[in-house]
């Protein structure tokens, strides 16, 4: 396949997905009475737990700028959680598109992906809201949007990979509920770790700490992060896009007969 047609078929798989997303996007919020807010509602109302009860269970620890901390960790950790989730289901909730029209079906999982980016973005402004009440310089908000295009790009390619699973393995998506509650608490999302401690070690396999480490650095504390936090910030970006490309291409042919 020669460059103009890579390029005629990824504007396709764009295209389609965007779509995708924005059909979706209208569709779930069609009939509500509070539209778009429901995707601030339960970020925010963890929020408001959390920022209550955490200053008491950790009262020994102080954490400047801890709402902008707080919702920095909650919205990145939801927004990984919750965007696995809906890729885990992508293939058998598109059964009959799959068996009638003949798609990419790249653009699925890439129009899943792209519908969380919509939500993301109401949280974006409560982020911006609380910079501005904390007086934080706002170049922050263009150093956020940079590191959420390497977390977006690892997602995705997360997102191929657990797509590809969830058409064989029917259970996944359950295994998943425990597992993204577990790794929200595992993730420093509400309080602090020290290197010396062993939370930290453990988050050394967590990807999902070095991008919300390094958001921090950037955002709230306006330095630059250490450069071994960037590099494999993106590495792993890189390396999940790659291989969850090459699990979907292995398998994306079978699909049609799973659903």
């Amino acid at each position: 396949m020669d460059f103009s047609s890579r390029f005629y078929k990824l504007k396709n798989i764009l295209e389609l997905s965007l779509a995708l997303a924005r059909a979706e996007f209208k569709l779930r919020n069609e009939g509500s009475y509070l539209g778009v807010l429901w995707y601030l509602l339960y970020p925010l109302a963890l929020f408001g737990v959390i920022l209550f009860v955490g200053p008491l269970a950790f009262a020994q620890i102080k954490i400047a700028y801890y709402p902008l901390y707080l919702i920095l960790g909650i919205v990145m950790a939801n927004f990984f959680i919750q965007t696995l989730y809906g890729s885990i289901h992508v293939v058998q909730n598109n059964s009959g598109l799959i068996k009638s029209v003949k798609i990419n079906y790249e653009s699925l999982v890439i129009s899943k992906v792209i519908q969380s980016v919509f939500s993301h973005a109401f949280e974006v402004v409560v982020i911006f809201a609380l910079m501005v009440y904390y007086g934080i310089p706002l170049m922050g908000v263009a150093w956020y949007a940079l590191i959420f295009c390497f977390f977006v790009t690892f997602i995705l390619g997360a997102s191929f990979i657990f797509a590809s699973l969830g058409a064989y393995i029917n259970d996944l998506g359950n295994v998943w509920m425990v597992a993204g509650q577990l790794l929200f608490f595992i993730t420093p999302t509400f309080y602090v770790v020290e290197k010396s401690q062993v939370h930290y070690a453990v988050n050394m396999f967590n990807p999902l700490f070095y991008f919300l480490t390094v958001t921090r650095e950037v955002v709230i504390y306006q330095r630059v992060p250490e450069a071994w936090l960037m590099a494999a910030a993106l590495i792993l970006s890189i390396t999940s896009l790659t291989v969850g490309i090459l699990v979907f291409e292995k398998y994306k042919n079978k699909f049609a007969e799973l659903v």
